[in-house]
């Protein structure tokens, strides 16, 4: 197919010959191409530049493990260094504000003839004059240090896989000129609108604006301890349980976790089972004792024995992670399944995301989904975040924004910040669940719980007076606590009102530096991780430049 497509000849029209030679230790072929229709073949000098790129990646397979798996200690050093320097840059980009009053102009420029300009907003279909704008707004963000030295980076990386099939290096162009880049310039007509309409983004594009981590889906202590029986288990070792349990409740003034300790040791020796499962958790987690992973297994391993699904559950997500021991996946699937199989919210949520993820496990969507889905109806907050997140984003599943929001909305009210941003993010932007009122309670429950996020968005709404009446001292509580929190949006807000500039230009040149500083980064990424993420790469490159073309929201 590369063959055809380059000679430019239909595949049922397509005959070759070749021959291999191997003289004077030269191995080498011989490659004759030609069409059963006369005057139907030619190959231009970009069709041999591919030809040699594609087939020199082919041939000089391993060699090229020297690029993208780090093969050679010169390379290695390369990507180590290459890899700090990119995260050194992208951590200033996303601290602090950025003051380039030039650039702002030339964006308040761009939107006064886009406001005036009919048709479609998109590079492509606009005039010369207002491109060569776009242009030199891309060309003044592109004279920024951090922005130059991340597109150095790509043109070395780049330059290193191409001197496998040539001397000759193409001329490097200015990040304007480079059709690799072309969708930074629909990111700048895109904040340019954004001004026009005076529009209030969510989150600023910010990535991972409502990204969980791993340890916000732990459940608490109260959470996990299964249900008491006192006919089935004799007195005493109850009573030692109990002891023990008030013992370690922190805001009890007799707080002591070492006695509490004692006394759960005496419950375990008696059979029960459920202080055996305390015992590995607490050893385990070292929060009230010293972490002791040995002494930890040695109860958690009893426990699961006799059949504990929270033993299971936690002793196999301790497998999987493989962090306090050596990872085990098959021993860690096998109890997550069988944790799974007891009816455990918890298990059936950690299987299920392994199984979304298809990292550790091979992927399965429609059982992740429902090992997600039965979590969630549990009532896990976690679990019914990750599939609000799943339904609104329509990626894996298909999308159902009123079921989406039902499940975000449950979560948000266990206190979960991150489903709480995202349900207040739809209500705010999506028409068919939109509903200000219930988005600014939403973003109200993810500030209250710490996310800055939120807090910028309700200083920005109640700042604008668009969607709510203006309240200039609000604003400010709510900017200031998120610029406190580190938010670089609500600082570059703050900055902005205080030197008495354009707000909406100001946050557009920041966040047209943050989207270019991610979409060189991404290049990087597809670089050095090779061919199969590429492909899925430009996939997903080629849906966001669609969404940018047509005027939709990221992020």
């Amino acid at each position: 197919s590369l063959i055809s497509e380059n000679f430019h000849i239909p595949m049922q029209n397509l005959k070759w010959y070749a021959a291999f030679h191997n003289e004077s230790h030269h191995p080498h072929v011989h490659l004759m191409v030609y069409s059963t229709e006369e005057k139907q073949a030619y190959l231009s000098k970009e069709g041999v530049m591919k030809l040699r790129s594609s087939f020199a990646k082919d041939i000089f397979a391993q060699d090229l493990l020297c690029v993208y798996e780090k093969q050679t200690e010169y390379r290695d050093e390369l990507k180590l260094n290459n890899r700090e320097i990119i995260a050194e840059i992208i951590s200033k980009i996303n601290s602090g504000v950025y003051d380039n009053p030039k650039l702002e102009e030339m964006l308040l420029t761009l939107a006064d003839r886009l406001s005036k300009t009919s048709g479609k907003k998109v590079y492509g279909y606009l005039k010369a004059d207002v491109k060569s704008i776009i242009d030199s707004i891309v060309d003044e963000l592109a004279a920024d240090e951090r922005i130059s030295a991340l597109y150095d980076l790509w043109y070395e990386q780049r330059e290193s896989v191409i001197k496998t099939y040539t001397d000759e290096l193409p001329e490097r162009v200015p990040l304007s000129q480079n059709k690799e880049f072309k969708s930074i310039k629909n990111a700048v007509i895109q904040e340019a609108m954004n001004i026009v309409t005076d529009r209030i983004i969510t989150a600023d594009n910010e990535e991972n604006a409502d990204e969980q981590s791993e340890s916000d889906s732990e459940p608490s202590d109260e959470e996990t301890e299964p249900p008491l029986n006192d006919k089935e288990k004799i007195s005493l070792m109850w009573q030692y349980y109990k002891k023990a349990k008030t013992l370690l409740n922190r805001d009890n003034e007799n707080y002591d976790p070492n006695t509490a300790v004692e006394f759960l040791i005496e419950s375990a020796k008696l059979g029960c089972g459920v202080a055996k499962y305390g015992l590995g958790k607490m050893f385990l987690q070292g929060k009230d004792v010293p972490k002791n992973i040995d002494y930890a297994l040695r109860w958690l391993e009893e426990s699961v024995g006799e059949g504990n699904e929270f033993a299971k559950y936690l002793l196999g997500k301790t497998y999987l992670k493989g962090e306090d021991m050596e990872q085990d996946l098959i021993r860690a699937e096998d109890l997550l399944r069988k944790s799974s199989a007891q009816g455990n919210k918890y298990a059936k949520y950690t299987l299920g995301k392994a199984l979304l993820d298809g990292e550790l496990f091979l992927q399965n969507i429609p059982e992740a989904i429902k090992l997600i889905t039965e979590s969630a109806d549990s009532g896990f907050a976690s679990a019914q975040y990750l599939l609000g997140k799943l339904l609104y984003k329509g990626e894996v599943i298909p999308q159902d924004l009123k079921k989406a929001i039902e499940y975000l909305e449950k979560a948000a009210g266990q206190k979960n910040l991150y489903a709480a941003y995202l349900a207040g993010k739809i209500r705010f932007t999506e028409d068919a669940v939109k509903d200000i009122r219930k988005a600014i309670r939403n973003f109200e429950i993810a500030a209250e719980n710490g996310n800055h996020y939120a807090e910028y968005m309700l200083g920005k709404l109640y700042l604008y007076g668009k969607e709510v009446e203006c309240d200039y001292d609000r604003a400010m509580t709510y900017l200031t606590a998120s610029a406190e929190h580190g938010n670089q949006y609500a600082k570059q807000l703050l900055h902005s009102i205080k030197s008495n500039r354009n707000w909406s230009a100001a946050l557009g040149s920041l966040r047209l530096l943050g989207q270019i500083s991610r979409i060189i980064q991404n290049r990087l990424e597809d670089e050095r991780r090779g061919k199969q993420i590429l492909i899925d790469r430009k996939l997903r490159r080629k849906i966001e430049e669609k969404k940018q073309a047509h005027g939709l929201k990221q992020g």
